[in-house]
């Protein structure tokens, strides 16, 4: 599913009941599986593998949207401690029903939640987050 993201240096792919979680340098990339529930529960089990690779570093996570899946709005109020180091949160959203769904998540989340239309432009605005916070410590 990767392909276009070649010249990125892949570190570690994780095949999990979840999803898929790509890690590279400084972010995520999560596809979450055909049907699953992704709750607090999931991104505890997934903060086991970000602390792993990312230890207290900052980190950018991108969320892949290419299944149809459920998650728990409420649990983004819980987020940032399942994910303190988390820098920039971003959606890749094919459809128009992804982006609504993405728009009620906003409600929840108490930092921003960016939305592009493919995963390039998703990488490349993580990229340049993470590469101004560095600037800015």
């Amino acid at each position: 599913m990767l392909k276009p993201l070649m010249k990125e240096r892949l570190i570690q792919k994780y095949s999990l009941d979840m999803g898929e979680v790509f890690f590279f340098e400084n972010y995520l990339i999560i596809e979450v599986a055909e049907g699953i529930c992704f709750n607090h529960e999931k991104a505890t089990e997934l903060s086991l593998l970000t602390n792993l690779h990312f230890g207290n570093r900052p980190f950018g996570y991108i969320s892949h949207r290419i299944n149809s899946y459920s998650l728990k709005p409420t649990d983004y109020m819980k987020i940032r401690e399942v994910f303190p180091n988390l820098a920039v949160f971003v959606v890749v959203a094919y459809t128009t029903a992804q982006e609504i769904s993405v728009k009620i998540e906003r409600i929840f989340y108490h930092d921003k939640i960016k939305i592009f239309e493919t995963l390039e432009m998703a990488v490349a605005s993580v990229k340049k987050c993470l590469e101004l916070e560095t600037q800015e410590k």
